[in-house]
């Protein structure tokens, strides 16, 4: 069976602006996290991914002011150098602007962060990020 890539497609049709940085993106996150499951959310116009057994983790966000990498339980996560953004009292952003090396490393770090608390979540614990 032939699986089309529907949130690369989605990225592309959508966002065509954004769509490069977007896709980047998406391979970085599921490099670092091959277990990702991906799925259009065209009402939130976002692309998620959702973790087996941590459950929804991050989602990319195409936006006007630029690219936003959502985290579910972003206010829960460490984050020492103020690189994420407020959006209310649980979900935090990180904008993405470029490809750098250090844009990886903050993907990387807060990616995995976010799976070990989602997984800390579902077992009943509070997760120990903060």
């Amino acid at each position: 069976m032939h699986r089309t890539d529907e949130a690369g497609e989605y990225l592309r049709q959508e966002f065509p602006e954004q769509a490069e940085l977007a896709l980047w993106l998406r391979s970085v996150l599921l490099e670092a996290e091959p277990d990702l499951e991906q799925r259009v959310y065209r009402g939130w116009q976002a692309v998620g991914f959702r973790h087996p057994d941590a459950g929804y983790v991050c989602g990319i966000f195409p936006r006007p002011e630029g690219l936003q990498l959502l985290f579910e339980h972003g206010a829960s996560l460490p984050d020492p150098e103020g690189v994420l953004t407020a959006g209310g009292r649980q979900v935090r952003a990180l904008p993405i602007a470029d490809r750098s090396a250090d844009t990886v490393d903050l993907v990387q770090r807060f990616l995995a962060r976010s799976v070990i608390d989602g997984l800390e979540r579902r077992a009943g614990r509070k997760p120990r990020s903060r």
